[in-house]
């Protein structure tokens, strides 16, 4: 990742850069994307957006396609983060080998005389380019730390803590003329109460970021203060913002959401020849309908495949990015699971391998009467892609209304104008997929009445914070949903503990739905771009032999939880904003990257029967682990 400055965007980047630091490529589309705060050793930035990615990230290589998701997104492309270009001899990178970022916060603190300021008043930028000094101490130049806290708002906006404005409320002449600020401590810890700013410039008291009246965290703190519409990662300003704006902690985790969408490569789109296709999109494009046959024969005798096939298939990838309306996130999750309940083996075409392949088979006789089918992907391709974010609190929305999101101003944007792309990640690896029988789902469903009653007690709790927060739900959560969910925790949880997996390294995609058509199964795949899960360990797990004492012992210990009594007796009306039941650490819960929806909707009370025995679990009342020995 490298500095760009703040310049305007025609300016061209040098050719060399000192580079600020590394991240991995997947991060660039989740933890450390556009907008969010980056903590590297020269400071702390933030990624810049696409059209400052345009100018270093536009190589052939670093385009990566996935029709449904493109369609869902509308978007024509993804494109990866760049791999670094060390200049030989040198600790300099090529420019265009870097992903553009900016100093933010710009306001620091010398960490010896403890003055705060930015670049310029008082400090003074490094003979590397990226860190600031401060030149109070003579020849001993002492580096100095980005501050703790910043400002945002709703609609994304972020900003420098007002330290001037903060250090002069309440002084009738305002802020002084030339104000000198210090962020001081009274030694006893680092928290709110024992810090205070003073400004030596006028000799202010001091003012401390925990008053008796509230703190710089409180609801009504920035009462004189309106927001500035700053987005930094875009370097421009939406000054009606009337937006209240609150005080957030740097590294808090409520500085950035990011709003992701993701798609499996499943047959066609996953077959060596869509895969020649894509390679070839590049000069394909811009080639008329008439003259593409020719232009097809040289891609025919480099990979053995005959013109017309190629022609069909580039064709057919058109006519879904131009006609018709754009696939939805339900439609392809659908899609989804029909690839995952059929046995998939395509032949590798030109050396290419295809990107999904699948064998299915029948559950062992013990696990027969819960499920009908079992998956094993030996081979899986997951896009995901970054298509804007959100401050303070996610904002859950589908991947094919994240351009309504972006209008409404409900989740902010990765560039000032549209774009045809999106950056984006290729997660390849290797998954499980346990179908649930739909007529036992059904039956159960139906001869627990108490089980529909405790799903909609959560589901009704889940559209209050939804109206609250301002977005549309578009599921509802329903006893299928609760079980399926709830036993994709347990299980991942299982496979951690037995396998050698670490939860963090898996993940779930739910494949939920009862209306429409039903849908309940669940993949748990190798969720990481490293090479961890991606050498047929976890699709192994699937022959019956392994399966089968994986799920009985899951099931045994979702039976008990170092919380209980507590945690099976707690009571969906009080779940709060955890819009969950039964589900805590010691059972249910999993690392945010390894579920969909993090951490809530789930109650381990459906799998094995509630404590007062008003309703049976899917897969019997609570017993004893003997009871589940394989």
């Amino acid at each position: 990742m490298a500095r760009r400055p703040r310049l305007a965007p025609t300016a061209a980047p040098a050719d060399a850069i000192e580079p600020l630091g590394s991240v991995r490529r997947s991060q660039l589309v989740s933890t450390f994307g556009i907008g969010a705060i980056v903590d590297l050793e020269k400071g702390s930035f933030m990624p810049m957006g696409l059209e400052d990615w345009e100018r270093v990230n536009s190589l052939p290589a670093l385009r990566i396609g996935e029709e449904r998701l493109q369609s869902m997104l509308g978007v024509s492309h993804f494109r990866v983060g760049p791999v670094k270009e060390q200049l030989a001899g040198t600790m300099q990178v090529r420019a265009r080998s870097a992903a553009p970022a900016v100093r933010f916060p710009e306001w620091h603190e010398c960490p010896k005389c403890h003055r705060i300021g930015r670049e310029g008043a008082p400090f003074e930028l490094a003979d590397d380019g990226a860190r600031l000094r401060c030149t109070a101490h003579g020849n001993r130049s002492t580096f100095t730390n980005p501050v703790r806290f910043v400002v945002a708002c709703r609609k994304g906006h972020l900003s420098d803590f007002p330290w001037e404005w903060w250090a002069h409320r309440g002084r009738q002449e305002g802020i002084c003329p030339r104000p000198v600020l210090r962020l001081g401590s009274h030694g006893q810890s680092a928290s709110l109460a024992d810090l205070f700013v003073t400004c030596e410039g006028c000799g202010t008291a001091d003012r401390p970021m925990r008053e008796s009246l509230g703190s710089a965290f409180g609801a009504d703190a920035f009462g004189g203060w309106k927001c500035d519409g700053f987005r930094p990662w875009l370097h421009d300003l939406q000054p009606d913002c009337r937006e209240p704006v609150r005080a957030l902690q740097r590294g808090a985790s409520n500085i950035h959401f990011g709003v992701i969408g993701s798609a499996l490569s499943i047959p066609p789109a996953s077959e060596a020849i869509n895969q020649i296709i894509e390679q070839s999109r590049m000069f394909l494009d811009g080639v008329p309908d008439a003259a593409l046959p020719s232009v097809l024969i040289g891609v025919s005798a480099t990979y053995g495949v005959p013109v017309d096939q190629l022609l069909a298939a580039y064709r057919r990838l058109r006519s879904i990015e131009d006609g018709g309306p754009p696939l939805t996130e339900r439609a392809a999750r659908g899609q989804e699971y029909d690839a995952l309940s059929q046995d998939r083996d395509d032949p590798i075409i030109g050396g290419i391998v295809p990107q999904f392949q699948n064998a299915v088979h029948s559950p062992p006789p013990t696990m027969a009467t819960w499920f009908d089918l079992i998956g094993a992907a030996s081979r899986l391709r997951e896009v995901r892609a970054l298509a804007g974010f959100s401050r303070i609190e996610p904002h859950p929305v589908s991947a094919d209304r994240v351009a309504e999101a972006i209008l409404e101003g409900k989740v902010s944007p990765l560039s000032k104008t549209p774009r045809s792309w999106l950056p984006g990640a290729e997660i390849r690896g290797e998954g499980i997929f346990l179908r649930f029988r739909t007529e036992a789902v059904d039956g159960w469903v139906a001869a627990n009445p108490v089980v529909s009653e405790r799903a909609g007690i959560l589901d009704a709790r889940s559209r209050q914070i939804a109206e609250q927060r301002g977005y549309e739900r578009d599921y509802t959560i329903t006893p299928r949903l609760l079980l399926v969910h709830a036993f994709a925790h347990a299980f991942i949880r299982q496979i951690s503990v037995e396998c050698g997996y670490s939860a963090s390294a898996l993940r779930e995609r739910l494949y939920v739905s009862d209306s429409d058509r039903v849908l309940n199964g669940v993949l748990v795949y190798t969720g990481s771009p490293d090479s961890e899960g991606s050498l047929g360990g976890l699709v192994r797990l699937a022959e019956p032999g392994l399966l089968e004492p994986i799920v009985m012992r899951t099931l045994a210990n979702a039976g008990w939880c170092g919380s209980d009594p507590v945690c099976l007796e707690s009571d969906p009306r009080q779940s709060g904003e955890r819009v969950s039941a039964a589900a805590c650490h010691c059972c249910l819960l999993l690392p945010e990257t390894a579920c969909e929806r993090f951490n809530r909707e789930l109650d381990r009370a459906v799998l094995i029967g509630d404590a007062e025995g008003r309703f049976s679990g899917f897969f019997g009342t609570m017993a004893p682990e003997a009871q589940w020995q394989s």
